[in-house]
């Protein structure tokens, strides 16, 4: 069916071709619009990466001082403990349970109990040294928030200077 005085697009002509040079600069132009994109996009992105480093502080770490006139190197949290410490601590973990002297994997447990003693040392919130607590003697051994808190307190009492 004819409307009036028109014609069909398809009817008596060819497909409609581009010249060379149009299609060349529509690539070019098409190409530039996309880099400057990108480069936008990666500006903006590297800005607030700038913007989130500037305003994170820069952690630190206390340096140890050496130890003051009145303080013997014996007493400090890092010091190897004496003999007697050292059963008083074994001692109080057994009773606690039989498995905290030897949880597997684990380094020796005079040596756990000293990094717990840093920790208090350095003023570490009490949750968060029962969590490290658990870490370090083993999650299987040490269950739960109370033994946790049972294996500090003994580790207080006999190995941590007073």
């Amino acid at each position: 069916m004819r409307i009036l005085g028109k014609r069909s697009p398809s009817r008596g002509r060819g497909p409609k071709r581009h010249s060379p040079l149009k299609a060349l600069v529509l690539t070019a132009v098409t190409g530039f619009a996309l880099v400057a994109g990108i480069g936008v996009i990666g500006d903006r992105v590297s800005r607030a990466h700038n913007a989130v480093k500037a305003s994170t502080p820069a952690p630190t770490t206390p340096t140890p001082g050496p130890p003051s006139a009145g303080t013997s190197v014996g007493a400090s949290p890092g010091a190897s403990p004496d003999a007697r410490r050292v059963r008083a601590l074994l001692g109080a973990l057994r009773e606690i349970d039989p498995a905290l002297g030897t949880a597997p994997g684990r380094g020796e447990p005079v040596g756990r109990a000293r990094a717990s003693c840093r920790d208090l040392a350095e003023g570490t919130d009490r949750a968060e040294a029962r969590r490290r607590v658990r870490a370090r003697f083993g999650e299987t051994v040490v269950t739960g928030s109370r033994k946790a808190e049972r294996v500090l307190t003994a580790i207080e009492r006999t190995l941590c200077p007073p």
